[in-house]
C-alpha cells in the first residue's frame, strides 16, 4: 500500500495544477457550447462548474490528506488529557499519576506486547498498595521499572528530566571495555579525570549496574551507553537501593591514573533545576559543546588526540587516508550540525568520492545516536553508484549506534548487498524496535518519558502498515544482523593514548592486501 506524504508546497503545486486543468477543460467545453450551439441542457453553466470544482477540490485534498491524518493519528497523536481534580495529598496525587500512566501501558506506548502489558499493569496495581510508603526517588524508579518492561531502548523515562530533581555525583563516567572511568568532574575533584570507580560505598560496582538493569528496556549495550551512567550518578536512586547512607556525602573507591587503590570522600551536587547535563561520550570529544556544563571539566579538555574520530568537535568529518586510498567518513548525528547542515555534508561526500576515487569508504557511526533517518537514507542507497569498481565498504559501530544511526547503517548495508565490513562494538538498540517517540508526562510528579509508537524491522523488512512506520516502505531494508563482524574493544587504556583501535584494524586488513 503506498501513502502520500505531501508537504505544504507540494500540496499548494498539486492544487494550483488541478484548478488550472479544470479551467482548461472549462474553456474548450464553452468553446464546444458555441460552436456547436449543443441544446441548453447540455450547456453547464457557471454554478454547476463551481460545483464541479468544489467537489474535486474536497476529493483531491481527501486523497492527499486522509492518509496523512492517519498517519499522524497512528504515530504521533496527542497525550490522552490528564482531567483531575486538585488532589488533597501526596498520596491522592500518586494514585492520580498512576491512573494516568496505565493510558501508556494500555497502548500509548505501542512497544508492549501482550504479556508485557499484563506484567505492567499487576504492577501498577501492586503499586497502588504501598505508593505512601516510597520517597519521591522511589516512586520514580518504579514507574522506569514498569516502563522497562517494554522491554524497547526508545520507551524510557527521560534521563534529562530527573537530574534535575536530585542529587548528583560531582563527576560524569563511561563504561569502557576495561571498566567505569570519570571523564569530567567539577573543579573540587579534578584529580580524579581518568580514574576508574570500582566501589560506591562498599558495593561493587558491577553489582550495582546490575541492580540498575532492570529500569531500562532497551538492549545491554544501550543500557551500558545511555541509562546506566545517569542512574549511578543519582545518589537519591543509589541511597534508595541501600548502596549509600547518605544522599549527599559519599564515599568511592577508585584506581587512580597511577594505579594505586584510594577511597575518595565525596560531595553531592545539590539538586539544580536549570542542570543541563549531555551523553558521556561527549566528555570523551575535546572541547565538544561544554558551554552547557561550565560547572565540569572534562578529561578530553587539554589535550590534542591524534586519532581522527576525535579530531574535531564538529558533528561530520570527511578526511583522506591517501596513502591507503581510504575515504573516512564521520557522523555523530543524523540532524544538521551548528557548522553544516547534514545535507551539505552528503553533497561533499558525493564530490569526494567522485573526485578522489578512493577503494575504501569507512563510515563512522560509532557516536551516531539519531536525528531524522531519511536524511541519511538515499545517500546510503546510492553508494554502490557512487563506489568505484572494486572498492570495499566498512562501517565502525559502538554502543552509542542509535535509532536513526543504526537505521542509517542498515541502509548502508542493505545498498552494499550485506558486503559492509561492520567493525567495532555493539550497537545500542535492536535493528527491530519500536521508535517515532511522543512525550508523555505525569500530571502531578511530572515523571517525563518518551513513547515509542512506530516499529523499524530492519532484520526482516517492515511489512505490517498498522505497525511499522511508513516511511520504512520508502526505505526498506533487511539485513538479517547488524552485529560487528570484526569485535574491536574499546578501553580506556586506547583512549587514552590516542589509539583508535577500530581504525586500525580496518587499515591492517587494508595494508595487508
Amino acid at each position: 500500500m503506498i501513502f502520500l506524504r505531501l508537504s505544504a508546497v507540494e500540496l499548494s503545486t498539486r492544487l494550483r495544477a488541478y484548478h488550472a486543468s479544470l479551467m482548461t477543460f472549462r474553456a474548450n467545453l464553452q468553446r464546444q457550447s458555441n460552436g456547436n450551439k449543443l441544446s441548453k441542457n447540455l450547456k453547464l453553466s457557471k454554478k454547476s462548474i463551481a460545483l464541479i470544482s468544489t467537489v474535486g477540490l474536497f476529493l483531491l485534498v481527501g486523497f492527499i490528506g486522509i492518509p496523512e491524518l492517519t498517519r499522524n493519528l497512528l504515530f504521533y497523536p496527542d497525550a490522552p488529557t490528564a482531567n483531575f481534580p486538585i488532589p488533597n495529598n501526596e498520596t491522592e496525587a500518586r494514585l492520580q499519576d498512576l491512573e494516568y500512566f496505565e493510558n501508556y501501558v494500555r497502548g500509548y506506548d505501542r512497544s508492549f506486547h501482550f504479556r508485557a502489558r499484563g506484567n505492567a499493569l499487576s504492577q501498577i496495581n501492586e503499586l497502588r498498595k504501598d505508593v505512601d510508603k516510597l520517597s519521591q526517588a522511589g516512586f520514580e524508579l518504579a514507574i522506569s521499572e514498569v516502563v522497562a518492561l517494554g522491554e524497547n531502548g526508545h520507551s524510557n523515562v527521560w534521563n534529562h528530566s530527573r537530574a534535575k530533581r536530585y542529587p548528583a555525583m560531582p563527576y560524569q563516567g563511561y563504561w569502557f571495555d576495561d571498566g567505569y572511568h570519570i571523564v569530567a568532574t567539577t573543579s573540587e575533584y579534578v584529580s580524579l579525570l581518568g580514574a576508574r570507580v570500582t566501589h560506591i560505598g562498599d558495593t561493587d560496582i558491577e553489582v550495582i549496574k546490575d541492580a540498575f538493569r532492570r529500569y531500562y528496556g532497551g538492549e545491554d549495550s544501550g543500557f551500558i551507553a545511555y541509562a546506566f551512567p545517569f542512574l549511578i550518578q543519582n545518589t537519591a536512586f543509589l541511597f534508595e537501593l541501600g548502596f549509600i547512607n547518605n544522599k549527599l556525602n559519599l564515599d568511592v573507591t577508585i584506581i587512580n591514573n597511577e594505579g594505586s587503590v584510594e577511597k575518595s570522600h565525596i560531595k553531592a551536587i545539590p539538586p539544580q533545576k536549570d542542570r543541563h547535563i549531555q551523553s558521556p561520550w561527549r566528555w570523551l570529544v575535546p572541547e565538544w559543546d561544554h558551554d552547557h556544563n561550565k560547572q565540569f571539566i572534562g578529561f578530553s579538555n587539554d589535550r590534542n588526540y591524534d586519532p581522527l574520530y576525535l579530531k574535531t568537535n564538529d558533528e561530520f568529518q570527511l578526511s583522506r587516508l591517501s596513502d591507503l586510498k581510504i575515504l573516512y567518513i564521520q557522523y555523530r548525528q543524523n540532524n544538521d550540525g551548528h557548522q553544516m547542515s547534514i545535507s551539505e555534508f552528503n553533497k561533499k561526500i558525493r564530490q569526494e568520492i567522485s573526485s578522489f576515487k578512493p577503494e575504501v569508504l569507512i563510515f563512522d557511526q560509532r557516536f551516531n545516536g539519531g536525528g531524522d533517518y531519511t536524511k541519511t537514507a538515499d545517500l546510503m542507497f546510492e553508494i554502490p553508484e557512487l563506489m568505484p569498481e572494486g572498492s570495499r565498504g566498512y562501517a565502525i559501530a559502538g554502543h552509542e549506534t542509535f535509532s536513526a544511526g543504526i537505521s542509517s547503517l542498515g541502509f548502508l548495508k542493505d545498498a552494499l548487498h550485506n558486503e559492509l565490513i561492520i567493525v567495532g562494538r555493539r550497537i545500542g538498540d535492536s535493528p527491530l524496535s519500536w521508535g517515532e517517540t511522543n512525550d508523555f508526562i505525569l500530571p502531578n510528579s511530572g515523571i517525563e518519558m518518551t513513547a515509542a509508537r512506530g516499529l523499524h524491522d530492519q532484520l526482516y523488512g517492515c511489512e505490517d502498515w498498522i505497525q511499522c512506520y511508513w516511511t520504512d516502505f520508502k526505505y526498506p531494508a533487511a539485513v538479517g544482523s547488524l552485529e560487528p563482524d570484526i569485535p574491536v574493544p574499546f578501553t580506556f587504556a586506547d583512549y587514552k593514548a590516542g589509539v583508535d583501535a577500530s581504525l586500525s584494524s580496518i587499515i591492517s586488513i587494508e595494508s595487508s592486501n
